[in-house]
């Protein structure tokens, strides 16, 4: 707690600024306030009136004239770990770190956007390929992932990752205007349930694969739409825990 000290004490206290007019204006909570002319300099403000002044000097920290709490005396960090605000006491308070922060576009966000775009082409793409031949013709077919066919297959398709797909670009385009640290969760855990959905997809696609006879002339394998499905679904899982520990 610094020691008060007369001879060097800050000039008597004064309200800094007039109070604001009009159906904004709101008290502050009570505390230090700094001077906006001076940042070395503190008022400090009772929720009515201001009842002390201290000024930092190098070496000895505080020196305070007038009447403050003890509690308020223990405050001893120096001006620059302040809060700077306005004197003014009827100006509504700020928050630490503001949670709408504008239109930011960062590489994160980028790479949820294209993880995203990736999970909704990959699920309309091949999930299987078949290529063979019938005497002399080619046979060459693919299923792709909202064919009823992979239902048939595996009991799910691919529309539950496209729609995985879609809301992970809303979530993102979200996360350009706001770091809300809900929102944060919401797009972690609709990354992590479509990548689990999309191993699932991945797992029964080379099950039912690795069943095929080995007498086959066909050769049966899983289609790029897939991979790009499950791929897309991983990346987008690490890049929305990577944001969210940033939190």
């Amino acid at each position: 707690m610094a020691d008060e000290v007369a001879g060097n004490a800050p000039p008597a206290v004064a309200e800094p600024d007039g109070p604001l007019r009009g159906a904004e204006a709101s008290p502050k909570a009570s505390g230090w306030y700094p001077d906006r002319a001076s940042p070395n300099d503190q008022s400090y403000w009772d929720g009515q009136n201001w009842t002390a002044r201290r000024r930092w000097t190098s070496g000895k920290g505080w020196i305070v004239a007038g009447n403050a709490p003890e509690e308020a005396m223990h405050d001893t960090s120096p001006p620059s770990a302040a809060p700077r605000l306005s004197a003014n006491p009827y100006v509504s308070l700020a928050p630490s770190r503001s949670k709408a922060t504008g239109f930011t576009f960062n590489l994160g966000v980028l790479l949820l956007l294209v993880c995203g775009i990736a999970l909704m082409y990959g699920s309309v793409g091949p999930w299987v390929h078949l290529s063979g031949s019938i005497g002399v013709a080619d046979l060459r077919v693919s299923l792709n992932g909202i064919d009823p066919g992979i239902s048939t297959l595996i009991s799910v398709n691919g529309w539950v990752t496209f729609i995985g797909g879609i809301l992970l670009v809303v979530f993102a385009c979200f996360e350009m205007t706001s770091e809300e640290l809900q929102l944060g969760i919401l797009t972690t855990v609709i990354a992590a349930v479509t990548a689990i959905f999309a191993i699932y997809d991945m797992f029964r696609i080379v099950q039912k694969i690795s069943q095929v006879p080995a007498g086959l002339s066909a050769e049966v394998s899983v289609g790029w739409g897939l991979i790009c499905v499950l791929s897309a679904a991983v990346l987008a899982t690490l890049i929305a825990l990577v944001r969210l520990l940033q939190h």
